[in-house]
């Protein structure tokens, strides 16, 4: 009976070790992401492209574009900047909305990359749909895939619903985004790395290899 004791108290201790060190600690497999369409999988569906209110200015075309070369998976979104306006957000992108709870931390994160020799700024924010309210944050781009990623705490809740809104800060120079998360919580890590990308002939592809995941 002793020995029997001692196992089941070993296998209790273990049980707690287990869960005391697993405890709070997110993987990205446990996140759900509240943005559709996050990929481009399903083309541009649900994101808003310009967004350009009533007698503001500069223009924003935007392609879904596929790899340049076999092989890489999936797809990405070509921003093109053919004009800014007078504010730094003329032209932006929205995202398809979702809804935060106030008070609570929410990470977005997503990849992006610049044409070739090319380095800019762009503005990232949690928008509050028809306040336009939301914590946000400047990220500086490069020409080679890289993943930016912020974790504010919400200044604001739901309804109305929020979109990660993006906006290019009087830069002309072309953007490609790619697979965009939002979650509840701090930032968690994936593993995964992107294959060096293919430069586009006439900026109509580009390729990021392994970065797509399911």
């Amino acid at each position: 009976m002793k020995k029997v004791s001692f196992i089941g108290t070993l296998w209790l201790i273990g049980l707690l070790l287990i869960i005391l060190l697993s405890n709070g600690v997110a993987t990205a497999g446990d996140i759900e992401n509240m943005v559709a369409n996050p990929d481009f999988d399903q083309g541009t569906t649900g994101w808003n492209l310009g967004c350009l209110a009533d007698g503001a200015a500069g223009a924003l075309s935007v392609e879904k574009v596929k790899p340049a070369v076999g092989g890489a998976m999936g797809d990405c979104l070509y921003a093109k900047i053919d004009g800014v306006g007078n504010d730094a957000w003329e032209p932006e992108i929205h995202s398809p909305s979702f809804e935060v709870k106030n008070g609570k931390v929410y990470t977005v994160s997503f990849w992006a990359k610049t044409e070739k020799g090319s380095a800019r700024t762009i503005g990232v924010k949690f928008e509050q749909l028809d306040t336009w309210v939301g914590p946000s944050q400047k990220f500086d781009l490069t020409d080679e895939w890289t993943e930016y990623h912020f974790s504010p705490t919400m200044t604001m809740g739901s309804p109305p619903a929020v979109v990660i809104h993006i906006q290019f800060d009087f830069m002309k120079d072309d953007v490609w985004f790619d697979h965009f998360r939002v979650y509840q919580g701090e930032y968690v890590a994936e593993d995964i790395s992107p294959k060096q990308a293919i430069e586009p002939i006439g900026k109509q592809g580009a390729t990021w290899g392994s970065i797509k995941s399911k």
